[in-house]
């Protein structure tokens, strides 16, 4: 079974009841989109007409904000997605996007008339960009004025196309209205470019009458490995819906509770799932307020990323990406991969995207994470594990962005990684350092030549002379390195260390911390510049700086392990700490500024 990634993103399962018949839709297979400048795309956009009649607005009409078309649009139309078609041959044409900040709290809304129906119900196909909206909110108004909110959907950002679902079923008065307006707002933005998308948007009920209907599951979703939510298309009977007895589950899974609120039943597992297995879940013997009885429903799903896609190392991971990768463009990939094996972080970017280089036995990659989700506090010789993400070409540049929040603590700390030796003839051999990618890398003896001053210049690339050849190779603009600006450039020839990256063909050094650069450069803070007492310590350990230019901000301890056990937040630079509570022994006390960081050792008595 193929991986359904239900533990990182909750993904909804569609199965309408008997009866229920498509009552308008829209595939927006006519709209026309530009992406750059001016959109064009319509703000008056007409049902399918095989579906009835109906309008979507964007023009500020009907309950609609007014979305700019023009420049700096906030609507747009990119290519569209099969997941949700109506039609008997699925195809995919054209989604309808809303687009950029400004577009933060608007809306548009959509006109049709449900007589002779109840029960109705939405789905749709929907995907974002990173910097898109993180949430989606719908509404409803019988007189396109007064609207009555229904539901936010949140985590809308997604990067693949994803079928979402929201009932509407228990508004009584969307039952046989001669017409209905359905509002969708977004918010959450985060940059101009930034969207989310929806595709196939199909409103369906059921024929007007006698409720003859039994219940039926719209959506599930694994919220952890002890939790499942079922939405349901109607009230529920309160003593059926939370039996257990009516949930059964396989593969050495059990439900210990059914919690019933509204149109959901929230399921708790004892004992818990397993990553990778796959799970039946059979519903039965459910009933409505009425006492319509469902028949059993099967759901079958993997709880998080099943075993065809959990990879050992970072050579197994970037072997997931079969296909060349391209400086002309970018590619996002759709599966989510587990790591499982443990890597070191050999760079930390926090200026650009939050990228985080890691690297192991096998080789190395870049982990692109512009939301944070990643919010244990990292830093370089950190061991970690368990990272959860897809893949990316980015121009030639493979990123693991990752999709899962993490804040497991550093299995250790202080990991060296012993960098690749490279010569200048080798940084500029593209098809070689592509076999080298994020790798740490160490070029000796190489001279930076100044540009149009001796001091180092943020933002600038710097060429490289090795025994007496010259050619591009230095980045300094990329960790946009804190006291480094300004500074002299080495006059001598140095040994240079940093990451390897990509940039649209070309392959540079980039260097962390002014360490990086060798000699004439200088050190921002070592051990020699604190003090530490009483060393051994019985209670209170107090540290004292011998120089003003380091802020701190944590105090953290750790065991010879590399095990976090004790943190302390630091403010007006007071850096006594209570140690106390620790068994006797060695320890490692790491102060930090939030950027940088400092280590020493002392020892418990």
């Amino acid at each position: 079974m193929k991986k359904v990634s239900l533990l990182l993103l909750s993904i909804l399962f569609v199965s309408f009841g008997f009866g229920q018949e498509i009552v308008c839709a829209w595939t927006f297979d006519d709209l026309t989109g530009n992406n750059s400048g001016a959109s064009n795309t319509a703000k008056v956009i007409a049902s399918n007409p095989a579906w009835g009649a109906g309008t979507l607005y964007a023009d500020g009409t009907n309950g609609s904000d007014d979305l700019n078309n023009g420049p700096s649009p906030e609507i747009n139309a990119f290519n569209g997605s099969t997941l949700n078609d109506p039609r008997d041959e699925a195809v995919a044409t054209k989604d309808l996007a809303i687009v950029n900040t400004t577009a933060n709290g608007k809306g548009v809304v959509f006109k049709f008339s449900t007589t002779g129906y109840q029960n109705l119900m939405l789905s749709y196909a929907q995907r974002g960009t990173a910097t898109g909206f993180s949430s989606e909110t719908w509404s409803y108004s019988t007189d396109g004025v007064n609207f009555t909110e229904l539901q936010t959907l949140t985590g809308t950002n997604v990067t693949t196309y994803t079928l979402r679902e929201v009932s509407l079923s228990s508004v009584v008065a969307l039952n046989d209205a001669a017409v209905v307006y359905i509002r969708l707002s977004v918010d959450g933005c985060t940059s101009g470019s930034g969207n989310n998308r929806i595709d196939n948007v199909v409103f369906r009920a059921n024929m007007s009458g006698p409720d003859v209907y039994a219940p039926v599951i719209t959506s599930h979703s694994v919220e952890s490995a002890t939790t499942m939510k079922l939405n349901f298309n109607e009230g529920l009977d309160a003593a059926t819906a939370q039996n257990t007895a009516n949930y059964q589950i396989d593969n050495g899974a059990g439900i210990s509770a059914a919690t019933l609120s509204g149109n959901q039943v929230t399921l708790t597992f004892s004992p818990a799932l397993s990553e990778g297995i796959a799970y039946t879940l059979v519903v039965n013997n459910v009933a409505d307020v009425t006492g319509n009885v469902m028949s059993p429903d099967t759901l079958a799903f993997t709880y998080g990323v099943s075993e065809e896609f959990q990879v050992a190392n970072i050579a197994a991971l970037r072997a997931k990406w079969t296909d060349a990768l391209d400086i002309n463009g970018t590619h996002f990939g759709n599966d989510v991969y587990k790591l499982t094996g443990n890597v070191i972080v050999t760079g930390i970017n926090d200026s650009y995207r939050h990228q985080i280089f890691i690297q192991d036995a096998t080789g190395a990659i870049v982990i692109d994470d512009p939301n944070g989700k990643i919010t244990t506090s990292l830093e370089t010789g950190d061991e970690i594990t368990g990272l959860y993400g897809t893949l990316t070409d980015y121009y030639g540049l493979l990123q693991f962005a990752v999709t899962e929040d993490y804040n497991a603590p550093a299995l250790s700390i202080y990991n060296d990684v012993a960098p690749l030796t490279v010569t200048l003839a080798e940084l500029q051999n593209v098809e070689y350092m592509n076999a080298h990618q994020c790798e740490l890398i160490r070029m000796e003896t190489a001279k930076i030549n100044p540009l149009t001053s001796n001091m180092f210049e943020n933002g600038k690339k710097y060429t490289l002379t090795q025994n007496g050849q010259t050619g591009n190779g230095l980045w300094i603009h990329f960790y946009n390195i804190e006291g480094l600006t300004g500074e002299q450039i080495p006059s001598q020839p140095t040994n240079l260390t940093g990451v390897n990256k990509i940039s649209y063909g070309e392959y540079y050094l980039i260097p962390r911390t002014g360490f990086d650069l060798g000699t004439d450069v200088p050190n921002y803070l070592n051990e020699n510049d604190l003090d530490v007492y009483p060393n051994p310590a019985a209670d209170r350990l107090t540290v004292s700086l011998r120089t003003d230019q380091f802020q701190v901000t944590q105090m953290a301890v750790y065991d010879l392990n590399g095990r976090l056990v004790l943190s302390q937040p630091v403010s007006d630079n007071q850096l006594t700490l209570n140690v106390g509570q620790l068994s006797s022994g060695s320890y490692f006390l790491r102060l930090s500024d939030g950027k940088f960081s400092v280590t020493t050792k002392f020892v418990k008595k």
